[in-house]
């Protein structure tokens, strides 16, 4: 804990009076294959070819650590399909923490249980309320991830959603379901971004400011949204400046990125990781996404 106090505000100093940008967080993409079939994801996504071995994935967090990340989130496809022999996700936290990580996250579509993971923290990724999310994510595929929270007893599982043309009237059932259910800590929510072959589940403009308004209305009643109502609000200005260093990307074919994949794709002016307005407001010292990214990166 001392170590983490001691380098978040030296990071922060780094960043934002030396100009030097350097990652804090590692995305690291781990295998293709994955469980589900989204509508949502692109057709590379479910390649279903890679699964990366451990001294790939060793060497991909010791670079990464060596460029000044110190929070690791493990992506697929989906990562709890991950294995290397007799080796498994566990392992990986473990490798990650000896690297001199401060902590791992999981992000997962929640079909597998979550029971033992040595995960700091678990994303349940939540595509709206029962029939909302199956519309997506498949039938019965909703309940499943229910039952697998329920059952997770992980003191650190958070739900998020990516809000579309086909989820967002399931965003007042979703807020409820994150306050009601005691497995879950607090929801986060995302817009749709429209990568390659998945535009047609883009929301217009005036669709996505509505969407963000109600969030902030159910953020104000009390719900517990992770969001701040800096970055939300960031997210309603098209084409900000996106601050998307603060995290590294290594893709499933090892490519190293500096900033999210999304620049390469030319999707930056209709972003809806709204991971890019928190950064962007934590930088430019707004009090409620200070105090929110020490609560998330220190708790």
């Amino acid at each position: 804990m001392l170590e983490k106090l001691a380098y978040m505000p030296l990071w922060f100093f780094r960043s934002r009076i030396l100009n030097k940008k350097q990652p804090l967080q590692t995305v690291l993409f781990i295998t293709d294959y994955c469980n589900l079939r989204c509508k949502h994801c692109t057709p590379a996504g479910h390649g279903c070819s890679t699964i990366k071995t451990y001294e790939e994935i060793k060497r991909e967090l010791i670079y990464s650590y060596k460029q000044g990340s110190r929070f690791v989130d493990f992506e697929g496809g989906e990562p709890t399909l991950w294995h290397d022999g007799n080796k498994s996700l566990n392992d990986l936290y473990r490798l990650a923490k000896k690297i001199g990580f401060f902590s791992c996250t999981l992000t997962t579509n929640g079909q597998k249980s979550i029971q033992g993971t040595l995960a700091d923290s678990v994303w349940v990724s939540v595509d709206g309320y029962g029939k909302y999310h199956d519309r997506i994510r498949g039938k019965g595929s909703f309940a499943k991830l229910d039952k697998h929270i329920r059952e997770s007893n992980h003191p650190n599982l958070s739900i998020a959603m990516a809000v579309n043309r086909i989820n967002r009237a399931s965003i007042s059932q979703i807020v409820k379901y994150a306050k009601k259910n005691p497995a879950i800590q607090s929801v986060a929510f995302n817009l749709h971004t429209p990568f390659p072959e998945t535009e047609e589940l883009t929301m217009s403009w005036k669709e996505r400011c509505e969407v963000i308004d109600e969030i902030i209305r159910y953020k104000k009643a009390g719900y517990p949204i992770m969001n701040t109502f800096s970055g939300l609000r960031v997210m309603k200005r098209r084409g900000f400046k996106k601050d998307c260093w603060v995290a590294n990307y290594i893709l499933i074919d090892g490519t190293r990125l500096p900033q999210c994949p999304g620049k390469l794709l030319n999707v930056c002016d209709d972003c809806g990781f709204c991971m890019s307005g928190e950064m962007y407001s934590v930088l430019r010292l707004k009090p409620d996404t200070i105090f929110a990214g020490l609560s998330l990166r220190l708790g």
